[in-house]
């Protein structure tokens, strides 16, 4: 093993002190410690002990300060060449660990539905179960369907609960609604020949990404990667009572409408 690659496992570990066992290959040359001279206590039997070889040319008094200074000198440079091995924590990840401890706020439930109206899909805001048969709001659809000839009765094909389970651990922000709402309309409109997608209410508007501010009216139409051209209006309840909402509205859908009259 390579010199520097063990001193970067040490340094790994913790190890700033150690002594090998035996010489080691590729190892760099090190000053050995000196071990103080000790003297034995009078009346005491001799013990064995191992004497490193001393410099004859050294005064003899000194002996115990140079081997003081010495193995000083020996920690000093173990713990520099330590501090500059030490793995430094990563700013990056750093920031990413803070970023995911902010928790997004959760998003209210809402429920939307699919509806199909010849080339053109509608995705439609609603109270569950959804439109019904004699409800006011589903016979405004279908003369606004009426009035830019397409048909004018349309058929359910899917709808959307937010949020998707009701685990509360499981992320319900606007950017996670958002994903999920973009996945469902490209998954359900796959190869259906769909040329235009009309959005009735505020939560469709999800499709623009969970940067938007859904209280700001979004523009006529807008093109959203991986889906055909959308549009957005009011929500049906709201343009029951809005004589001036019906009457943009019809404003906005002169200037599209060519795009499914030419399916036809």
């Amino acid at each position: 093993m390579l010199e520097s690659t063990r001193l970067d496992y040490l340094a790994a570990m913790g190890v700033v002190g150690w002594v090998p066992r035996q010489a080691l290959a590729n190892a760099a040359f090190r000053l050995p410690p000196e071990l103080p001279v000790t003297r034995e206590a009078p009346g005491r039997a001799p013990e064995t002990r191992i004497e490193l070889p001393l410099d004859s040319n050294r005064p003899a008094g000194t002996e115990a300060s140079q081997t003081s200074q010495a193995a000083e000198a020996i920690k000093a440079s173990i713990a520099v060449r330590s501090t500059k091995l030490a793995p430094q924590p990563a700013p990056v990840l750093e920031q990413q660990v803070a970023e995911s401890e902010v928790k997004a706020e959760p998003l209210e439930a809402f429920y939307l539905q699919l509806w199909m109206a010849g080339p053109c899909a509608l995705l439609i805001e609603t109270q569950e179960p959804g439109l019904e048969s004699a409800s006011p709001a589903l016979h405004l659809l279908k003369n606004i369907l009426r009035a830019v000839r397409l048909p004018e009765v349309p058929h359910f094909y899917a709808d959307f609960h937010w949020p998707l389970i009701r685990n509360r651990q499981f992320d319900r922000s606007a950017p996670a609604a958002s994903l999920a709402l973009q996945a469902f309309m490209q998954g359900r409109l796959e190869n259906k020949g769909i040329v235009s997608i009309g959005c009735f209410g505020t939560y469709p508007r999800l499709l623009l990404g969970a940067g938007l501010d859904l209280s700001e009216p979004a523009a006529s139409e807008q093109l959203i990667e991986h889906l055909p051209p959308t549009w957005f209006a009011p929500a049906l309840d709201s343009l029951l009572s809005d004589p001036a909402g019906k009457a943009q509205l019809w404003q906005q859908l002169k200037r599209i409408m060519s795009r499914w009259q030419a399916e036809q």
